[in-house]
């Protein structure tokens, strides 16, 4: 925890100011009790320093706002108990005696003072440079304990106000205590727009640039297609599983490299590099005139299958994937011969 002083563009309409004035003229309107603020203390303190400020034996209100934050206010016993005699007995008991345990009635006649005041507290804030932290606040009924305020707080970081103040004519003090939460400033449509029209780019310079970029992080996806095999839909419709289809020969010949609509293919090879399965693209005299060269794509690492799971393709001798060298010039050795 620490002070925190108001800086020259606060000092204006300070929250502090504008808390002390709000106070005195809310418990003169609500229970014509006259009142008067001695000091408040403002404080930066993070979550943790909030839950032990807060007391067991005190009234405690949640307070919500139209933005979805909650902060809190507490009273002294003392406090909510000179509302109740003012408003009873006109009058409020000058003796220090020990505070009886408060009803709920008298936590319900605060809230009668809290709507008042942070009307006021409103009021005097409009257009001041603390508005986006500090307005926009309205008093819940009371918790019934400390642990239950403490499961509504989620911000990290609070803005504590620490009020000592005294009825007229008591010799004794009375504390409050006023917790909001730090908030970052929200720019207002004009800022933001404003904003918006500064760090817009000029169109000449992302032209291009904007073109060459989506072109370049656009995913594309490929199929290796093996071979195609013809039969009559009869035999199709009564395929199971773990019945052979019979492939060509020349199965690893016929290999293309297909997009998903079919409209492009590409002659290439099968093959394995680097433990992956592997494809290269055949070298055709078309690439040549264009001055390219054939590339080999890798793929993903291929799925474990049961081996009784694979069902030979042909009877030939099918090559060991773990053989070292240039696989893939060995397969297309294999397949040319």
């Amino acid at each position: 925890m620490r002070s925190e002083t108001a800086s020259a563009q606060e000092q204006a309409v300070s929250t502090a100011k504008a808390a002390r004035l709000s106070l005195a003229r809310a418990a003169d309107k609500a229970f014509e009790l006259p009142m008067r603020v001695n000091a408040i203390r403002q404080s930066r303190l993070d979550l943790a320093d909030v839950v032990e400020s807060l007391e067991e034996k005190w009234t405690i209100y949640p307070l919500v706002n139209d933005d979805g934050s909650i902060g809190i206010m507490s009273f002294d016993p003392a406090y909510v108990i000179a509302f109740m005699e003012r408003q009873t007995k006109g009058s409020v008991n000058p003796s220090d005696e020990e505070a009886r345990p408060l009803t709920r009635t008298d936590k319900a006649l605060v809230g009668t003072f809290l709507e008042v005041f942070f009307n006021l507290f409103d009021d005097s804030l409009l257009g001041a440079p603390t508005a986006y932290w500090t307005r926009g606040y309205r008093a819940e009924d009371a918790v019934h304990s400390r642990h239950l305020m403490v499961l509504l707080l989620d911000a990290s970081e609070y803005r504590g106000f620490d009020i000592s103040c005294e009825v007229s004519g008591l010799d004794r003090s009375i504390s409050m205590r006023l917790f909001l939460p730090i908030k970052e400033k929200q720019p207002t449509l004009a800022e933001a727009n404003k904003a918006k029209k500064k760090n817009r780019p000029d169109k000449d310079q992302i032209g291009n640039k904007t073109m060459r970029g989506a072109a370049l992080a656009a995913t594309v996806e490929l199929d290796a297609i093996m071979c195609k095999v013809m039969m009559p839909l009869s035999q199709l419709n009564t395929l199971k599983a773990g019945e052979l289809v019979r492939s060509p020969q020349n199965a690893a010949a016929q290999a293309q490299l297909v997009d998903h609509s079919g409209q492009t293919s590409r002659a290439v090879n099968l093959g394995q590099l680097h433990g992956m399965r592997a494809v290269r693209l055949v070298y055709s005299e078309a690439d040549e005139m264009m001055g390219q060269e054939p590339q080999a794509i890798e793929t993903l690492q291929p799925k474990t299958q049961m081996p009784e799971d694979i069902a030979p393709a042909s009877s030939d001798p099918v090559p060991n994937p773990s053989a070292q060298g240039d696989e893939l010039d060995a397969l297309l050795a294999t397949s040319s011969s």
